[in-house]
């Protein structure tokens, strides 16, 4: 497993209007999949998601602007 990218954005938690971090991490397994780890360590209630994307939407991901951070969390 090779980290390709990572990046930590702020967003506002809809029910508590509240103002947290979000990371998120892009992985290359060695079978050439790729995994996306989203996760929120500075909620109350720690909220991480695995999500297995394939090639074209690594690019996406790695490719968004910063308004589009964090659209995997819908």
């Amino acid at each position: 497993m090779e980290l390709l990218v990572s990046r930590i954005y702020p967003f506002i938690d809809s029910h508590s209007l509240v103002e947290h971090k979000a990371r998120d991490s892009l992985f290359r397994m060695a079978d050439g999949t790729f995994l996306l780890h989203l996760s929120s360590s500075d909620r109350p209630v720690d909220d991480d998601r695995l999500i297995w994307i394939d090639c074209r939407a690594a690019l996406i991901w790695i490719n968004a602007i910063p308004e589009e951070f964090g659209t995997e969390w819908q």
